[in-house]
């Protein structure tokens, strides 16, 4: 098995990983009279940019930047779900995408996968020994399939015309 952990509580620390991978980009891959100014993207961007969208402080900083969004949006297009609850749920989402991409790997390999939701955050995060911070998004059982059966029955599948619509 493997549990899929959202560390929302990390941002500052991610953000200034992210920022010192990004300046060696630019001074390996930029031409110099070009540097200066994509650094000082980068460091507004990730030095103050990313840290103002990820903080947290009981939902009033998320006001606050859905505020400012709204206003800036009137007059260029930008993302205007910057609440606390969508931050967490744009890191949910991209925890799941890892964990897809994950499983498609995990499928290339031979092995067969089945994500879980719907289980005892509370008493994994304490078997785990996981901080109060963290967050777990789904957990992953691995294997190989014993035969083309599921555990208790045949496997189904919502038909493809169910859930796909073509516009």
């Amino acid at each position: 098995m493997v549990v899929f952990v959202v560390r929302q509580d990390l941002y500052r620390q991610r953000a200034a990983e992210v920022m010192a991978m990004e300046q060696e980009n630019v001074k390996r891959t930029s031409p110099p009279e070009k540097q200066a100014s994509r650094l000082k993207a980068k460091e507004r961007y990730y030095g103050w940019l990313m840290p103002f969208i990820y903080a947290r402080c009981c939902g009033l900083l998320g006001v606050f930047r859905r505020t400012i969004a709204l206003l800036v949006h009137y007059f260029r297009p930008m993302q205007v779900d910057v609440s606390e609850a969508d931050m967490r749920i744009v890191s949910h989402k991209s925890c799941g995408l890892a964990a897809q991409t994950f499983m498609l790997a995990m499928a290339e390999n031979g092995y067969d996968t089945c994500p879980m939701e719907g289980l005892d955050s509370l008493r994994v995060k304490n078997i785990l020994k996981l901080p109060r911070g963290a967050e777990i998004n789904m957990i992953v059982a691995c294997g190989i399939r014993k035969d083309g059966r599921g555990i208790w029955d045949e496997r189904t599948r919502l038909p493809f015309d169910k859930i796909y619509k073509q516009i």
